[in-house]
């Protein structure tokens, strides 16, 4: 079931990276696959042709990327799959990215060979822009709707006896609202540019873009906790309604996708509809500094930029800070592959990885990546050998595949740490006042060999 659910994710991925790039292959600012061509050119044949033709590879591309994760449901050990799981998510990043770079030289060629070039004009200082540049920017007071949803939602968690999960997730959830606020102050920053010789077509431009941006920013800020906290709150409610509060999670993440695209497509048609009403746009020479679809300008002070799509911000790769951030991103991709793969690969391969050790009066549970676990007999209050795990539980910090389940989990309301090899059974449920315990040895047998041990110990 896992596996069918990461191939859904992966094949969706494809084809939303696809569909998004294709945007490229739709005018905007006069900009085309990252060049940017004539107004008057816009519709030539061969321009036309050219988008066409990288709309059509874009969406190939996804096919092709979609039949190969495909691979992914040949039945193969957990750190196999999560392996090829991470070199297919990296192949569809490289390809997409090679395919624009492609077609972005493709685009440089096509503007040389019929002498389209334009004339680079000065950059025009519009002083009335400058000072007016964020009369509709969203206030930030709006963060604080926001701010005070996470205190309310990390109480409600906290007072249902998760409080150890509850101030972990407050401390995430503070660090990714501290990030959309650093994003509203970083589109609050961004200088504005006279693109036209209209000053009221530039200054609706600017407003459009600081208006859309910002509430944007506002609106994750709010919903991206509530994906987060649901899935805890539901914990002590019944199947009927936890049922209903799962559906509800799954809308509010497709709502986050969906609106937040169509928001941003919304902000850009209405840029280009200002642009073509004017024919005094201005070419500042933006193509030379915009270099393998990245943005590279040391002697502009910006370390954010907005793309040329018009649908994101980027980063200037001119500026130290530019180049940390880009760095970043590689080594978090790399290091997530390993954090996810080498605890499946010794899970898959090692004799005895989920081990037990009886000592000093106490049972030691042990596994790679997680802490170990000393259980004194005296604490424990029950156990039991039974075949399957609750059915409601959440992990807070672990693993969770087809075949294992491993580290920190709430289950039916309880704090509980699983040492679970799902394909042996049975397993062993050690219960303590505080938490669960659960057990299984890659050898039946010797779970029972624990059981009986500390069943006698009791005795």
């Amino acid at each position: 079931m896992m596996s069918l659910m990461i191939l859904i994710i992966l094949i969706a991925c494809n084809f939303i990276m696809a569909f998004v790039s294709s945007l490229a292959a739709k005018p905007h600012n006069y900009v085309i696959i990252e060049n940017t061509f004539p107004a008057d050119k816009i519709d030539d044949p061969k321009v036309i042709h050219f988008a066409k033709k990288y709309r059509k590879r874009q969406f190939q591309l996804a096919f092709i990327l979609s039949f190969l994760d495909l691979g992914l449901l040949i039945p193969m050990k957990d750190s196999s799959f999560m392996l090829l799981f991470f070199l297919l998510m990296y192949a569809t990043i490289g390809a997409n990215y090679l395919t624009t770079i492609r077609y972005i030289r493709k685009g440089h060629q096509l503007i040389i060979d019929n002498d389209w070039q334009l004339t680079t004009q000065p950059i025009q200082i519009d002083t009335k822009l400058v000072l007016e540049k964020n009369r509709k920017l969203v206030s930030p007071w709006w963060f604080s709707v926001s701010l005070v949803l996470i205190l309310l939602l990390s109480a409600l968690v906290y007072q249902q006896g998760m409080r150890d999960m509850g101030l972990m997730l407050l401390g995430i959830n503070v660090l990714v609202w501290g990030s959309l606020f650093f994003t509203w102050r970083a589109i609050g920053r961004l200088p504005v540019r006279a693109l036209t010789n209209d000053q009221q077509i530039n200054q609706q431009y600017n407003d459009l873009t600081k208006f859309y941006w910002s509430s944007l920013s506002v609106f994750m800020s709010g919903l991206i906790s509530l994906i987060v906290y649901i899935p805890l709150l539901t914990m002590t409610m019944n199947a009927k309604f936890f049922n209903f509060m799962m559906i509800l999670e799954l809308i509010m993440i497709l709502l986050l996708c969906g609106a937040s695209l169509w928001w941003l497509i919304s902000l850009r048609q209405k840029q280009d509809r200002l642009l073509t009403s004017t024919t005094t746009f201005r070419y500042s020479g933006d193509d030379y500094y915009w270099r393998y679809g990245l943005y590279y300008n040391p002697d502009d002070r910006r370390l954010m930029v907005p793309d040329r799509i018009g649908m994101n911000l980027s980063v200037n790769l001119g500026k130290i800070g530019g180049k940390i951030l880009v760095a970043l991103v590689a080594v978090i991709l790399v290091v997530a592959m390993v954090i996810a793969v080498v605890p499946l690969y010794i899970l898959d391969y090692h004799p005895d990885p989920l081990s037990y050790e009886v000592k000093d009066e106490a049972v030691v549970l042990d596994g790679p990546f997680i802490k170990e676990q000393k259980i004194p007999f005296a604490q424990i209050e029950e156990v039991e050998l039974v075949n399957h795990l609750p059915f409601r539980g959440i992990r807070t910090n672990g693993f969770a595949t087809e075949n294992y389940a491993t580290g920190h989990y709430r289950l039916d309301g309880k704090p509980a740490i699983l040492f679970v090899d799902h394909d042996s059974k049975p397993i062993l449920k050690i219960v303590t006042k505080n938490r669960n315990y659960f057990y299984t040895n890659k050898k039946p047998v010797k779970t029972k060999t624990l059981y009986q041990k500390i069943h006698q110990s009791g005795n």
